[in-house]
């Protein structure tokens, strides 16, 4: 039995405790230990709504051999910054995918993901390595979500769009078929995307507009 680790102690690490609780391996493979604290402290009144105990610190965390990793922070450079952190320390990675998620099986999912309830991803889809997609979101068929991106609740990633390493994408934004979005990019949440973001653009509006 592995011992999972939450990255992050704010309200989406609280999250993905409780779906981590629901997720497949859960029980079985695997338990959670507790959280370690990002890169940003807290208010001490977050800690205490933490439903387990702080283990220490991403930088001074002693890893042991049954320890696994989740990284539940959503901002992209973040997430990619600690998780780094641990795995230059040979820290690994496993994916929490909700019970309660419907992937088909030709699609092909990297490690370090997160994937929460009611998330549908379709055909031939590719979600890159520590990715986090939230509830009720779709990624269509043939869509390509890059490294460490960040995917809000109620996204639609219509089929064959690429979306590059790195990018956030807002609550209830719709990317329409075959829109590309580069590296590091931030979409509003809302947005409709029709056919191109540039890579570090930060965009918002029906449809885009650059900020």
């Amino acid at each position: 039995m592995k011992n999972l680790i939450i990255i992050g102690c704010g309200g989406f690490a609280r999250e993905i405790y409780w779906y981590a609780k629901k997720s497949v391996g859960y029980g079985v493979d695997w338990q959670i230990k507790g959280f370690l604290d990002g890169n940003v402290k807290l208010p001490a009144t977050d800690y205490e709504l933490l439903p387990e105990k702080v283990l220490g610190d991403v930088d001074s965390y002693e890893i042991c051999a049954d320890d696994v990793f989740t990284c539940a922070v959503g901002t992209p450079k973040v997430r990619k910054i600690l998780s780094e952190k641990i795995l230059a320390r040979g820290g690994k990675f496993i994916n929490i995918i909700s019970t309660l998620a419907e992937i088909i099986p030709t699609a092909k999912i990297g490690r370090g993901v997160i994937i929460t309830p009611f998330v549908g991803i379709s055909e031939r889809a590719q979600i890159g390595d520590f990715v986090a997609i939230n509830a009720q979101t779709i990624i269509g068929h043939d869509a390509q979500i890059g490294n460490f991106s960040c995917v809000m609740p109620h996204v639609a990633v219509s089929g064959g769009c690429k979306v590059g390493a790195e990018v956030f994408i807002g609550s209830g934004a719709v990317i329409l078929p075959k829109a590309k979005i580069g590296d590091g990019a931030t979409v509003g949440a809302g947005c409709v995307v029709l056919k191109k973001v540039k890579a570090g653009s930060t965009v918002f509006g029906n449809p885009t507009v650059e900020l």
